[in-house]
């Protein structure tokens, strides 16, 4: 049930960021995971061959104990997602300006936190990282290049998506007529990763 829809302003872009995806390498996932928050470190290579190494978490927002999440709404027919109407899953009056629309995706709020950023020099900085975080708690991710870190943060979350789904998001596409929760090689006609 992935979660990555990232819209891109023109075609070059989007080839980035699906590269970006594509040679995300997950060395090591996170043994131990812990409800609404993931840990990582994220190094890439940077232009002068040093790796520039990132340590942070993605950690489910929260206001006042309670998950936050992000629902993306279209009008009945506008997509090619069948939805689910407002209606049902709204339990109040539902004004008459928003009747008819349907909720297409839910989604956990989760910033990334980054709480270290360091450079490790020359080749041999590769080693050192992965010698540095075999055996602690957390998921070590290698982006392609140092500037493409979140891109590779996205997919290792959307990876622990798949293997542990958030139970919102199940409710919510267990009622949605229309799997739109996939993560294929296929573009779609609004330049997103779908």
């Amino acid at each position: 049930m992935p979660k990555i829809k990232l819209r891109a302003k023109d075609q070059v872009i989007y080839d980035k960021i699906t590269e970006a995806y594509d040679k995300t390498e997950i060395i090591q996932r996170q043994p131990k995971l812990t409800i609404g928050r993931w840990d990582f470190v994220v190094f890439g290579e940077s232009d002068n061959t040093d790796f520039v190494i990132r340590e942070g978490f993605a950690e489910h927002a929260s206001i006042k104990r309670a998950p936050i999440y992000i629902a993306s709404l279209a009008e009945s027919g506008l997509t090619n997602v069948n939805g689910i109407p407002i209606e049902e899953f709204v339990e109040e009056d539902v004004p008459e300006k928003y009747s008819g629309l349907e909720i297409i995706q839910v989604d956990p709020l989760r910033p990334l936190t980054v709480v270290k950023k360091d450079t490790y020099a020359g080749k041999k900085g590769l080693d050192k990282i992965c010698r540095d975080y075999e055996s602690v708690n957390i998921a070590v991710i290698r982006s392609p290049h140092e500037t493409d870190w979140m891109i590779s943060v996205m997919k290792y979350l959307n990876e622990c998506d798949q293997s542990f789904p958030d139970p919102v998001q199940q409710a919510f596409s267990s009622r949605s007529s229309n799997n739109i929760f996939s993560l294929g090689k296929s573009r779609s006609s609004s330049n997103r990763l779908n």
